[in-house]
């Protein structure tokens, strides 16, 4: 084995590890959730916001019909029930849209990049 043999030895080396290197890099950046944790395409953010409006106003609809045929009152919990099913839906809608409370441990993730952020910027 000569000096040469082991100078390009060592130059393949170097260069797998860097592969190594960028490629673990990428696979820790797929692993990670983004931010807002929004699903992917315009038709299934469409879909889970209809959906958040129609389960609110419908749960909350027979919630209330239920709770006035056990009562034997009119329409009252109906109403109310259905204006809270409505707010509530309303209030997922927002959720989705700011990203708030998507995921377990939203908040955590978002703090800790938040810090790598403030990191970053004082190493600057």
């Amino acid at each position: 084995m000569s000096v040469d043999d082991n100078e390009g030895g060592d130059k393949r080396l170097k260069d797998i590890e860097r592969r190594i290197n960028a490629m673990q890099q990428e696979t820790q950046k797929g692993d990670q959730p983004s931010q807002s944790a929004l699903p992917k395409g315009m038709g299934a953010i469409m879909g889970r916001v209809a959906t958040e409006l129609v389960a609110g106003v419908i749960v909350g609809a027979f919630i209330g019909w239920a709770l006035d045929k056990w009562l034997g009152t009119s329409p009252l919990f109906l109403l109310v029930l259905f204006f809270l099913g409505a707010i509530s839906g309303m209030l997922n809608v927002w959720r989705i849209f700011t990203g708030r409370g998507l995921a377990a441990g939203y908040f955590d993730e978002h703090k800790r990049s938040s810090d790598t952020d403030k990191e970053r910027e004082r190493n600057e």
